[in-house]
């Protein structure tokens, strides 16, 4: 796809999250996960660009991810959002899990 903009790859997740937006922690779960970015399920929609804070866990890290975000769209199956920039730790954890997804 030509305008696709992602410059990292999406991998097929099934994680659960906590995502919040004004302080306000809501479960949700992450459908793709990327080291730029995550898609979440959503049951109601979320203005472009609101600031977000997302948290999750992966197998090689004893201690959740927190990170903060953007929402770069919303509708009412899921909310993209873009990652503000995750620590070096970070990467290297998920770096490891995308390494499990894999056939």
């Amino acid at each position: 796809m030509a305008d696709n903009r992602r410059t990292q790859t999406r991998h097929d997740v099934s994680l659960p999250a906590t995502l919040s937006i004004d302080g306000t922690p809501k479960d949700c779960t992450m459908l793709n996960l990327s080291l730029g970015g995550t898609l979440v399920s959503a049951t109601s929609k979320y203005a472009m660009g609101q600031r977000v804070r997302i948290a999750f866990a992966v197998p090689m890290l004893n201690h959740a991810i927190e990170i903060g975000g953007t929402v770069r769209w919303s509708n009412s199956d899921g909310v993209g959002v873009q990652f503000d920039g995750l620590r070096a730790r970070d990467v290297w954890a998920l770096n490891e899990y995308f390494k499990q997804l894999l056939p």
